[in-house]
């Protein structure tokens, strides 16, 4: 416990023979000390332990901060990870008021990409003391728990699998991985699986808004991810933070971690993946109004994509087509203010997705009609957005109606048009206020 109380920064816990007979007589413990306790427990047990089950529940309200920096750290040992694991699924689960004061600390990417590009490549995890062998049944449950959960999120939104993810690792995971050794050849497959449902956790908890939540479980998908030895997964994981990082606005951030991902990767990872890593990349700079670096990230990521063979891409790539390429195109050159190319690559994108990803089109669909507005064209702009709006009634996606939000705060220019009076009457009709997001400067962490 004393090891624990260093790692994390914090004040050095005593935990001599006086102070155990202290807490063993009925003296509390102050609010980390119980948090230290329980992780100490949970590690020797393998299995996640929360302060109620010590009798300590009371301290989970006297400290909000020891709540806060639960899944922020890189485990030395895999087996803390899934301890760590235990107690997001239980801050989701079973006390959701804790889920809100969680905050993104963005100190921790960049601390992520450092070890990411300078850690050995092993894993130094022990194996568990009583290993049980896993199978490959096991290992296709998990992976297609994955695909049909990523299914509800691409075309419900992420609202609706959310609970449902986070049951599946809590009910049918947690128990099992503790037991399990990535160094196993079967135990690696199945920690590579494990990662990747974590890491949708992680996108479904981002795209309904619970951001400190999503950087948690996208951090310890990616610790999962390296004890598998998966360079490519670690790479969407990190390109996955770069995403969330330029949503909220940490833009150089967003930049780094997808920088470290096309780098770690490269040589891993197949061209749509690297494709994918890139134009992250572009996203990020197009934020920050860097037109060259936007330009050579697009090229970079077009002459990835374009060699790709989807029949060798890992399933969780797949996505990942040519209307997702033009989709990335048409983002960039909305942010960087150039309505023709938006324009140009957003009908591309719409003209050649598939329907089942409702969400993307929502995103690109709404990016249409900003360009639109930028060339000028207000009646086909809110002719478009009007359409999106409709469908962001029916989806769980607070990342959709964020973007219908950013379009009705560019309405500015126009506000005393009868047309625009219509459409906000329609848009507060449709989507209430309180089941919309706050401003994008107001997500900055």
């Amino acid at each position: 416990m004393r090891s624990l109380s260093e790692q994390d920064g914090g004040e050095l816990v005593r935990c001599d023979h006086v102070s155990v007979k202290r807490w063993l007589d009925g003296t509390k413990p102050q609010a980390r000390t119980c948090q230290l306790i329980a992780r100490v427990l949970g590690e020797l047990l393998g299995s996640a332990i929360t302060l109620a089950d010590i009798g300590y529940a009371e301290a989970a309200s006297d400290d909000d901060a020891a709540v806060s920096d639960v899944g922020l750290e890189y485990a030395e040992e895999v087996a803390q990870t899934v301890v760590t694991l235990g107690a997001i699924t239980d801050l989701e689960l079973r006390t959701p008021k804790k889920v809100a004061p969680l905050s993104v600390v963005p100190q921790a990417w960049s601390d992520l990409v450092v070890r990411w590009l300078t850690d050995s490549d092993s894993d130094r995890s022990r194996p568990p003391a009583e290993p049980r062998r896993i199978t490959m049944i096991d290992v296709e449950a998990v992976r297609e728990a994955t695909a049909m959960f990523s299914g509800f999120d691409y075309k419900y939104g992420g609202g609706r699998p959310k609970s449902l993810v986070a049951s599946f690792l809590d009910q049918e995971v947690l128990p099992n991985i503790p037991r399990v050794s990535p160094h196993d050849p079967v135990g690696r497959e199945y920690f590579r699986e494990v990662a990747a449902l974590t890491r949708l956790a992680g996108w479904t908890a981002y795209d309904t808004g619970a951001h400190g939540l999503a950087q948690r479980y996208l951090t310890q998908a990616f610790r999962l991810a390296k004890a598998a030895g998966d360079k490519p997964l670690c790479g969407r994981i990190l390109a996955g933070m770069s995403h969330q990082a330029n949503f909220l606005g940490h833009y150089q951030r967003a930049v780094d971690l997808a920088r470290a991902a096309h780098k770690g990767a490269n040589g891993y990872a197949t061209p749509t993946t690297m494709a994918l890593f890139f134009a992250m990349e572009a996203r990020a700079h197009a934020s920050l109004g860097r037109e060259d670096d936007v330009a050579a990230a697009l090229l970079t990521a077009e002459r990835w994509h374009s060699g790709g063979n989807p029949e060798n891409d890992p399933e969780w790539i797949r996505y990942f087509d040519a209307a997702e390429l033009h989709a990335e195109f048409a983002h960039c050159f909305r942010d960087l203010g150039n309505a023709e190319l938006a324009n140009h690559h957003a009908a591309a994108s719409i003209r050649e997705s598939e329907s089942n990803y409702v969400r993307s089109l929502s995103f690109v669909r709404t990016v249409l009609a900003t360009s639109h507005l930028q060339d000028g064209n207000l009646e086909e702009a809110l002719y478009v957005a009007r359409s999106v709006v409709e469908t962001a009634a029916n989806l769980k996606s607070l990342r959709v109606v964020a973007y219908v939000d950013d379009f009705k705060s560019r309405l500015g220019a126009f506000a005393g048009d009868p047309l625009v009076r219509e459409f906000l009457e329609f848009f507060r009709t449709h989507l209430p206020s309180e089941d919309a997001p706050v401003s994008r400067s107001l997500l900055i962490a």
